[in-house]
């Protein structure tokens, strides 16, 4: 079962963007979020920014005084799973970011694991740099392609991981993919982050395989 949803999820590139972005088969649904409160949602934790839910949606913006990308995170452990969620930039942003930290002890690095970053005018698979040896093991772009991102616009991503490799699909985009030894780890948390102004977020939905 574990291998058809491997098969399914990273190996098939030819699927339709209608059967790419349904609820993958052989998974069971491990997070639901669609910020109807008007709270932060429990499991939710602000690091930098501003980030609060109202009308439905949840909004990241950058605080300037702060001098970092305004960052949040939601608390779910996942390995192998699939991410999904609805995302819009707003006038001014610089990048998005979603991605993930390693679990406490699955490697000997200080830092961000990787990330899906969005420009006004590009995306890319970062493998993050090791904060303990940033000479030796710096950032990396795995997988990059241009494309003009819309302010104002709601863009679809899915995002697989599956060992060592993770595809990232934008709705109607070609996906990318990347591989690397380290990706094939515990990941405690979802973090997003936002620089040069806003992001809204809806619809967050992870699933991982079923047993």
């Amino acid at each position: 079962m574990m291998k058809s949803l491997l098969l399914t999820l990273v190996v098939i590139p030819c699927l339709s963007v209608a059967q790419a972005f349904e609820p993958p088969p052989n998974s069971k649904l491990l997070l639901v979020e669609d910020f109807s409160d008007e709270s932060l949602p429990k499991g939710w934790s602000v690091q930098t920014g501003t980030w609060e839910a109202r009308e439905g949606v949840l909004h990241g913006i950058e605080i300037t005084a702060e001098n970092h990308a305004a960052a949040a995170r939601r608390l779910v452990e996942t390995k192998d799973a699939v991410y999904d969620f609805k995302f819009r930039l707003s006038e001014g942003t610089k990048g998005f970011h979603f991605g993930f930290d390693p679990a406490r002890g699955e490697l000997e690095k200080r830092g961000h694991l990787f990330s899906i970053i969005v420009t006004p005018t590009d995306w890319r698979i970062l493998k993050h740099v090791d904060k303990d040896k940033p000479k030796e093991d710096p950032n990396e772009i795995l997988a990059t392609a241009k494309h003009d991102f819309e302010a104002g616009r709601w863009y679809h991503l899915r995002v697989t991981t599956w060992g060592t490799t993770v595809k990232a699909q934008i709705e109607g985009l070609d996906p990318l993919t990347a591989m690397h030894p380290t990706f094939a780890v515990r990941k405690p948390t979802l973090v997003f982050r936002v620089s040069g102004s806003g992001v809204d977020i809806d619809d967050v939905r992870v699933w991982e395989p079923a047993e």
